[in-house]
């Protein structure tokens, strides 16, 4: 069901496939972005444009995307870090219908199937956003979060952008990504976007995407948390605030500097193993942060 205003901008199903834009922002990812290319161009949705942001890469990466350069659009030159990349690929999408979906240069489509099944949720909501894998490539370990995040859960909760598509029209209404957020720009964003009454969005059971752990998120998460609570400071009401405030600082903090100490250690897929036996492999509702 629908996770925002109830009523959708447009009733019933859409007559024809909706046409979704792909834009995957890269850096120096020449070890993994051909498997990312690979798994866009395997997708089995009709309307489907790949759009690649390089941010003037120097390993080969350019080299890589000029190869496939007959199925795919591209740029590169200089950026200002991941968000600018990411919001100059939305200005390069011209339909304000269009869905936009963000596929990172080290993570894939979870099926070959996965999109044309997240459009097959869709009576024509606004934002529509499924389940992600999350894979430790150093363990092994998968397991899969996701599920419907109401507006008083989003002080907790995350939709990784991998998992979202959303109109290219909702760029125009609430602005692009905040480029004084290094690392939370896309919460932010989203933040807006749950403000915003008139935007409709739907959730869908679907695992949408498979992504890498120990991403930057991961890596500066001290930065992140930060980030965050600046953002619910501006953007949240008191409630989010103090509630994100003590939620970090008894439960994600300390889990966060557990899973470090348990990696070192060569426990943690042991640790997860665990976990993931005594909840049952349930996907969460959500996706938390860390």
């Amino acid at each position: 069901m629908s996770g925002g205003s109830v009523t959708p901008r447009t009733a019933g199903v859409p007559s024809r496939p909706a046409g979704v834009t792909v834009i995957t922002v890269v850096r120096d990812g020449v070890r993994t972005l051909e498997r990312t290319i690979a798994s866009v161009r395997a997708q089995t949705h009709a309307d489907l444009e790949y759009l690649i942001v390089d941010g003037a890469s120097t390993d080969g990466t350019v080299e890589l995307i000029r190869r496939h350069g007959a199925t795919l659009r591209w740029i590169s030159e200089p950026d200002r870090g991941l968000y600018d990349a990411m919001n100059k690929g939305v200005a390069l999408i011209d339909d304000p219908e269009r869905y936009v979906m963000f596929l990172n240069a080290d993570d894939v489509f979870a099926s070959d199937e996965a999109l044309a099944r997240l459009l097959a949720a869709t009576d024509g909501e606004d934002l529509l956003y499924g389940r992600i894998e999350r894979h430790d490539e150093a363990t092994g370990y998968r397991d899969v979060v996701g599920g419907e995040v109401a507006p008083e859960a989003l002080a907790f909760r995350m939709i990784p952008h991998q998992t979202m598509l959303c109109r290219r029209r909702l760029f125009t209404r609430l602005g692009g990504f905040d480029l004084r957020y290094r690392i939370a720009a896309d919460y932010d964003w989203l933040r807006r976007l749950y403000a915003d009454p008139a935007i409709t969005r739907r959730f869908a059971p679907v695992v949408v995407a498979t992504m890498a752990r120990g991403g930057l998120s991961d890596q500066l998460y001290p930065r992140l948390v930060r980030e965050r609570w600046a953002i619910l400071r501006r953007r949240g009401s008191a409630a989010d605030l103090a509630g994100y405030t003590v939620y970090a600082a008894l439960v994600e903090v300390p889990k966060h500097a557990a899973q470090r100490v348990l990696r070192r250690l060569g426990w943690l897929d042991r640790a997860r193993d665990l976990t993931g036996r005594w909840r049952g492999r349930t996907p969460r509702a959500g996706a938390p942060f860390a």
